[in-house]
This record gives structure tokens, sequence and C-alpha cells, in this order.
């Protein structure tokens, strides 16, 4: 039964991000076809400084999901019902709270940043971005966390494949229709209204809440401690692009954003499989079964490092190619930026290849103790990213978020070895120096044998296709031999 649970959610899992991806791409297009780069760095520049009230969130998120575990895996319904209902109070806080700070941010905005736009108009715009994130925190946001702790994650992806359909085919008719960027963008954020009404018919259906339960705010007790890990996130996700607004131009915004567009594809495809997982990893840590648990995380580690290094190895190779492909009829950006591209895609890669030590950390509760790593993850990535902007521009940004990710990869992978699963630091040592190995191979060869420039979709999708077939032999052959275990581990799974 488990393994159905793992497998459903999983596919539901990839079936949004691919779904994603395509809308990643496609709106993007859209919008730098019709309105130019600027609009598009602009679009992209706001939506930054609006998910700064995810700060406010204090990574809660994680801290619920690990609450609820336990006493979901114990059919103990009245607390679930009381940690539901202290949730669902702290989000509608949020939401007022990020009221009140999107209108701040619309009267502030367009006196610093020229926007190209009147004054009313802009602060328009910035209200209609600002409407998705308020949907999320004052009706989603809470019945989407129960729903995944309990490993339903099937119908939260499922829900949010039909929104991303709707809100792609929403953009690409209200192109056609007028050349406004502010009705479009409003014709679009009430389409997010689909998902409160989908999660709440779900829960009320399926669940038997006491509506009447006392709040459990000790269930919010660690908030304070999942800040940090929030923190992080939240700098890793934000910060270049805020940098870039302060000390560059929009233009170098829109470069940056088409390039974390490919990138960010290929991690949230990752991290969904990873994310379909945890649950179910949480589920074997209240069990309290040692020898299970090393077993289920080393199966865990391996999938999550082989499927990461063949398709950032790819991404690696093909960004650049894409890219240009992509932006071939834009010529007011330099798009052509390779030493960018590969430095970008390494440290997301990194950020992927560390999702398991981070997720077990999570998932045993363990908000207070690593909260400390995250707070030196922010601070290095800010300090190292500033600095290093105005020698080398958009890559120095690339290299202060690469560093921060491999210090706070190594910092979990030494407190996971001393506080959860007692494994061998060796062990994540390993995988790390098998798959630097293939991503060297597989990057230097197939760029010193193909030429990779294309003058259309089908010839890059051709291209592609062949080169991750490539990767992927190259990376299951070599890693083989050093972890049949894992290996034979999932092929039976």
């Amino acid at each position: 039964m488990e393994k159905k649970v793992v497998l459903r959610n999983v596919i539901c899992s990839l079936l949004l991000q691919a779904v994603t991806i395509l809308s990643g791409f496609i709106i993007p297009k859209i919008i730098l076809n019709d309105f130019g780069s600027s609009v598009n760095g602009l679009v992209s520049s706001i939506n930054q400084f609006l998910n700064y009230i995810k700060l406010l969130e204090g990574g809660l998120s994680g801290v619920i999901m690990a609450a609820l575990y336990k006493p979901l895996n114990e059919g103990d319904h009245q607390k679930v019902s009381a940690i539901v209902k202290a949730t669902a109070s702290f989000f509608r806080k949020v939401g007022i709270i990020y009221v009140v700070y999107a209108l701040a941010l619309g009267l502030v905005y367009p006196l610093v940043v020229g926007t190209g736009y009147s004054y009313e108009y802009s602060v328009a715009l910035i209200l209609v971005l600002g409407m998705n994130l308020f949907v999320q925190y004052f009706f989603s946001l809470t019945y989407k966390l129960l729903l995944s702790a309990d490993r339903k994650v099937f119908f939260v992806s499922l829900t949010q494949t039909l929104i991303i359909v709707l809100n792609t085919v929403s953009v690409w008719v209200c192109s056609k229709l007028f050349h406004d960027i502010l009705l479009l963008k409003f014709a679009t954020a009430l389409i997010f209204l689909i998902q409160p009404l989908f999660f709440t018919t779900y829960v009320r259906k399926h669940y038997h809440l006491d509506q009447q339960a006392e709040p459990d705010q000790q269930a919010l007790s660690q908030r304070w401690d999942g800040f940090g890990v929030n923190i992080a996130y939240f700098i890793h996700t934000n910060t270049d692009i805020v940098i870039l607004t302060v000390f560059s131009t929009l233009a170098n915004i829109s470069v940056y954003s088409v390039h974390l567009m490919v990138v960010n594809a290929l991690k949230n495809l990752i991290v969904s499989i990873s994310s379909a997982i945890s649950p179910s990893f949480g589920k074997v840590l209240a069990e309290d079964n040692h020898e299970r648990l090393n077993r289920v995380f080393d199966q865990y580690e391996y999938w999550i490092y082989l499927i990461s290094t063949i398709l950032f190895t790819c991404g690696m190779i093909l960004l650049t190619p894409f890219v240009m492909l992509y932006t071939s009829n834009i010529h007011d950006a330099d798009y052509h930026q390779k030493a960018f591209g590969i430095i970008l895609a390494l440290s997301e890669m990194v950020y992927c290849i560390r999702d398991p030590y981070v997720s077990a950390s999570y998932a045993a509760g363990h908000f207070k103790q690593i909260s400390k790593y995250a707070y030196i993850e922010a601070a290095l990535n800010i300090v190292m990213s500033v600095a290093l902007v105005f020698k080398f521009g958009i890559i120095g940004i690339a290299v202060g978020t690469l560093l921060s990710m491999i210090f706070r990869m190594l910092a979990h992978i030494w407190y996971l070895k001393k506080n959860i699963v007692n494994r061998n630091v060796t062990k994540a040592i390993k995988p790390a120096l098998v798959f630097t190995l293939t991503t060297v191979l597989c990057y230097f060869g197939i760029t010193k044998c193909m030429t990779l420039e294309f003058t259309s979709y089908v010839a890059f999708f051709v291209n592609a296709f062949i080169i991750f077939c490539v990767v992927t032999i190259v990376n299951v052959g070599i890693s083989f031999p050093f972890f049949k275990k894992q290996f034979m581990g999932l092929i039976k799974r």
C-alpha cells in the first residue's frame, strides 16, 4: 500500500512539474514578445518584493507538517483538528498583514523604480500581482498542508495542474484580446480562486475535523525555530533579483529571470519528487525503526543524487543554446551568458542534492537545532552576492548563491550523521565524488563532440533527447557498481 501511495504521489507531482515547466516557458515568451524585456523584468521584480510576505510565515509550513505526521498516523482526529484550527488562525492574520504590505509596496515601489508606466497604473499592477499570494494565505495554505502531511500529494498536484493549464490558456487568450499587462494579470489572477474551493470541498468530504476544537498553539511553538529555515529559503529564491533591482537594470533582471526559469523547471521537478517521498519518510521516522530508516534514506539519497545529476548535467550543456533559441527574436538585452548559466545550474543542483538531508531534519522536527545553519547560509548568500555583483555582475550573484548552498549541504550532512540516522559521513562523500565525476565526463565529452547551436525547437529537442540518453547511461553505468543495493532497491520498488 505504501509503495502505491508514493508512486501515485510521484506520478502526479511529475505531471504537475511537466505542466509547470511548459507554462513557465510559454507565459514569459508571450510577455517578452508582446511587452519586451523591461516589462518582463518589471513583473519579475514586483513578484520578488511581494514574496517578502513569506517571511511572516516564518517556516510554519514545515513545522505544521512535522506536527501532523504522528496524529495522522495514529488516527487522532481531535489532535489534527486542533492543529488545523491554530494554523488557519495564524494564516488569516498573515493574509491581513499581507494586504497592508501590498498596499504599502504599491505606494512606494513606483517612486523608487522606473517602471515605464504612470504611478496609478504601477500601483494597480502591484495589487493585481499580489492577489495570488493573498488567496493562498487566507484560504488555501492550511488545507494544502493537511493534505500533503496525510500523503494526499496527488490531489494537491492535480488541483494545481488544472489551475496552471487554465492560467496559461488565459494568458494566451488575453494577449490576443488586448495589449495590456494589467488586464492580462488581473484575468489570470481570478483563476487561482479555484484552488481554495477544491481544497475546502475535498477536506470537508474526507476529514472529520472538529470546527469547535481548541486551537493547539503548542503545534506552532517551533515557529521561530523554523523562521531561520524560512529566511534561508526565501533569500535563496528572492535575493538575487532584489539585488539586481537595486544595483542593475530591468533588462538584466529579465536575463536572469529567463535563465532562472529553465533552471527552476529542473529544480522543481526534482523537489516535487522529493516532496512526494518525504511524507512517507516522516512516517518511517514516526515508527522509530532505525534499521529501516537508514535503508530508506540510502535509497532516497541515491535517487535524488542520480536524477539531479542527470537533469542538471543536461541543463548545464543545453541552457545557453535553449536561451538563445528562446530569445532569438529579442534584441533589447544580452541573453548569451554561458558562464552564468553553468554556475546558476550548479547552485540549484546542490540545492536539490541536499534536499534529502534537509527534509530528514524537517521530518524529525529538528527546526531549533538546524536553524543556525539556515541563518549562516542566508548571511553568506547576501554578503557574497552583494560583494561580487559589483565586479562580476550576475555571475557574481550566482557564485554567492552556490557557495552558500554548499555550506548548508555540508552542515546538514554532519548534523544528520550525529543526530538522526547515525550514518557515517563517508556515505555522503561517496555519491558526491561519483556523481561529480560523471558530471565532468558528460559535460566536457558532449560539448567537445557536438555542435550546440540550434535554429529550431525540433532540432533542439532531438539533440536534447540524445544528450539525455547519453548522460543517463553514463550516470547509471558508473554509479551502479558503487550503489548496487540502492539501485536494485529502487527497481524493486
